[in-house]
């Protein structure tokens, strides 16, 4: 992108310096590369090095000794029975044959390069056993010899700056020479000086006499190029290489793109500066580019991919080819793909994929293909032709995607599969977007719409607009706390009306690990939240009669016994007890249908704070006992409202059971991640039917009666709080009852 003469200047300079004498010790001369006596093969390396900015000179091995000082490199076909090349005690004859094939003085060989036409096992065992060998055959690198022109520039010296004082110069656009119309550019980061050649003043379209800074340079490029070129001169003072791409915006307005190469600048040992060229990218220099960037995607790539000739002999093969399918580069080249045959597809699938794909059409199927070790596995492949510019087939190129897993996976969750569709509930798999990408059977029948067009879909295609919404907010909240949630919804759907369902939905996981999306199982619970509904309005009715005709009967109780004495006074007084045990239990009957009916909404709840509370209403009502509670913390849990009428109703029931002169004593304590109440007392114990009772719905048999009803109360509120309620008894064979909560949970809302 960044030098002081003309390219011209310097032509006419170059020319003089190759009329001297050559030395060894000379570094402005260029270095050879040795070609070992194979004009044909001078012309690939010549070809595969003609886009280099650093000047190389090419000859081959016998060439006069004179015209190829600074020997640095050697690329030959084979190499001689005498052994290696490196360590061939006659150094230069196991390469070219004569003593003139470039040695040191110190009789140390060049680096060699091996680049046979096809692999040879010989030339690969060679080069496994000797560092200064290098081993590529031709016919696995690209058209370009991109490789070749790699495995030589690693074999060359850096690069560096010599005490010369016009060395620099000469070095700098020795570069701007090597391609055509090249500019030359030096900065030099202790002055902050950049200089530029004259091409490099006449590309950027601005006049001689500007005196052009780093910053100032870099404004001339378009905005999104400038922090790349930035980072290009940071990696060159690091001690690197670049080769960008930039789009040059010219004095006149005119965008280029252009080609900058940079490497540092190093004098002894240390980076001093940036030296470099610039050239205006032309149409000729795109197809290269865009090989070189296909051959770094190719070989980056994790799918096998692999060339064949019109005949389907493999040519080339990218390193997962091998990953894949077990196979190194020089076992599968020269080869055809019937390597990778499983016996598992028949003859009509070949054939048929040959003809598709000599007719010029792309292939594309599954396919079970067969490892080195004998594996069998699954490909997704897909075959396309290679076609000349004048349309004629040259080859093919073939990707294939291991689904091995992918395919394994399907079938076995093949049956589950089946089991998902036949079952009457609603199943459905949502992304994060919410749109269905799985649903079963059930959700088709409710939607009355083909599953083609449920897929990419949400709720709304079928659902009304209320119900869709409050759908996505459930779907929300999952994602948000991936933990799955329980909820009721009663949608309308088109053909059946209005439905209610208990929906579970839980987070979704990709194979990452991160979530992707939710899983919603769905239960028509319509029958029964119609009868829910009528017992619901039955409870309303019977409890509202049995208030009004109770206190009739209570209000009649009370006026006989003020007007009665004797046994008559005795049997109002019974009246009217029974008649308020009755409007007590009906009134226990009514908080249990309630927190049963009713959706539970966890909060927060100090213990400390609710014994606190239970204890004070507690002395109102029983002045003549006491409670012992041991609870040190607070004590935070989850748990429903109704906790605190719970609480109540145990160290009620305790006082009730125990007797007058029994102790009770409420402690609060931690199991593992739980928080337990337990009250317990010195008393005779709950009865066996009241503690059956509290264990939730069983069968009401003749023996059964309402005295149970509390602890059934505080059974609910347990379940409803995700708790759970559990019986014992002392050493003295008192009551002890104990009430499990949950913890909140730190990523609850509520907690």
């Amino acid at each position: 992108m960044f030098g002081e003469n003309d390219p011209g200047e310097y032509a006419a300079d170059t020319d003089a310096a190759d009329s001297r004498t050559p030395r060894d010790d000379d570094s402005t001369t260029p270095p050879t590369i040795l070609v070992r006596g194979d004009d044909a093969l001078a012309a690939v390396v010549r070809d595969a090095l003609a886009d280099w900015s650093r000047v190389v000179d090419v000859a081959v091995a016998d060439a006069p000794p004179t015209s190829r000082p600074r020997v640095e490199c050697i690329v030959s076909r084979r190499h001689s029975p005498s052994g290696s090349p490196a360590t061939n005690g006659a150094g230069a004859e196991s390469i070219g044959g004569d003593s003139d094939t470039g040695a040191s003085p110190t009789g140390r060989l060049p680096p060699t390069v091996l680049y046979p036409e096809r692999p040879d096992d010989d030339l690969a065992r060679l080069a496994a056993g000797d560092a200064t060998v290098r081993y590529v055959p031709q016919s696995i690198d690209t058209d370009d010899r991109a490789l070749l022109a790699d495995v030589i520039e690693a074999c060359l010296p850096a690069e560096s700056a010599v005490d010369n004082p016009h060395a620099a110069d000469r070095d700098l656009l020795a570069a701007a020479v090597a391609l055509t119309g090249v500019g030359g550019w030096e900065f030099d980061p202790d002055t902050e000086t950049l200089t530029w050649t004259a091409e490099t003043y006449r590309m950027h379209g601005v006049d001689r006499s500007l005196e052009p800074t780093l910053e100032r340079a870099i404004e001339c490029y378009h905005p999104e190029d400038r922090a790349a070129i930035r980072a290009d001169i940071d990696t060159a003072l690091d001690g690197e290489r670049f080769d960008s791409t930039y789009r040059l915006v010219r004095a006149d307005g005119e965008t280029r793109q252009v080609r900058s190469q940079g490497r540092p600048v190093v004098v002894a040992g240390e980076v001093v500066g940036v030296r470099g060229a610039l050239q205006i990218v032309t149409d000729h220099d795109r197809p290269r580019d865009a090989a070189r960037r296909f051959k770094r995607a190719v070989e980056a790539a994790g799918h096998a991919i692999f060339i064949t000739d019109r005949s389907g002999t493999i040519g080339y093969v990218n390193p997962a080819f091998e990953d894949v399918t077990g196979y190194a580069p020089e076992e599968a080249i020269g080869a055809d793909p019937s390597l990778l045959k499983s016996g598992e597809m028949s003859q009509e699938y070949y054939a048929d994929l040959w003809n598709t794909i000599t007719s010029g059409e792309v292939w594309s199927d599954p396919i079970v293909n067969q490892r080195k070790s004998g594996e069998h596995y699954h490909a997704s492949e897909t075959i396309a032709p290679i076609t000349a510019e004048n349309g004629s087939l040259e080859g093919f190129v073939a990707i294939q995607t291991d689904i091995t897993e992918r395919v394994h996976t399907r079938e076995r969750l093949k049956p589950f599969r089946e089991i998902a569709n036949r079952l009457d509930d609603p199943i459905m798999l949502q992304d994060c977007d919410g749109t269905f990408e799985v649903v079963n059977d059930a959700v088709v029948e409710y939607a009355d719409v083909p599953r083609s067009e449920l897929i990419g879909a949400d709720e709304s295609a079928f659902m009304n607009p209320s119900s869709a919404r409050k759908v996505t907010e459930h779907k929300r909240a999952v994602l948000e706390s991936e933990r799955s949630i329980d909820y009721e919804i009663s949608p309308t759907f088109p053909t059946k009306g209005q439905r209610s369902f208990v929906t579970t939905r839980y987070p979704h996981y990709g194979e990452n690990g991160t979530i992707n999306g939710t899983v919603a199982i769905c239960r028509d619970i319509t029958d029964r939240a119609e009868r829910e509904h009528q017992l619901r309005v039955l409870d309303r009715v019977l409890r509202h009669d049995l208030y009004n005709k109770m206190n009739l009967i209570l209000g009649h109780a009370e006026l006989l016994e003020n007007r009665s004495s004797g046994d008559a006074r005795r049997s109002a007084e019974q009246i009217r007890a029974a008649g308020a045990d009755l409007v007590e239990l009906a009134d226990k009957e009514r908080r249990i249908v309630d927190l049963l009916t009713d959706e539970p909404v966890h909060k927060r709840h100090s213990l400390r704070s609710v014994l606190d509370d239970v204890v004070d209403a507690l002395d109102a009502d029983y002045p003549d006992r006491t409670v012992t509670v041991e609870c040190q913390k607070p004590f935070i849990v989850s748990a429903v409202p109704e906790i605190r009428d719970a609480i109540t109703e145990l160290v009620e029931n305790a006082f009730v059971h125990a007797g007058d002169d029994a102790d009770v004593t409420v402690h609060v304590g931690r199991e593992d991640d739980r928080m337990v109440v337990t009250v317990s007392d010195t008393g005779p114990g709950i009865p066996e039917m009241e503690q059956q009772a509290a264990q939730g719905p069983g069968d009401i048999t003749p023996l059964f009666h309402g005295s149970g009803l509390g602890l059934q109360f505080v059974y609910y509120v347990a379940k409803r709080s995700d708790g759970s309620l559990r019986f014992g008894s002392t050493d003295s064979d008192g009551a002890v009852v104990s009430l499990s909560l949950p913890t909140p949970d730190p990523a609850d809302g509520t907690a």
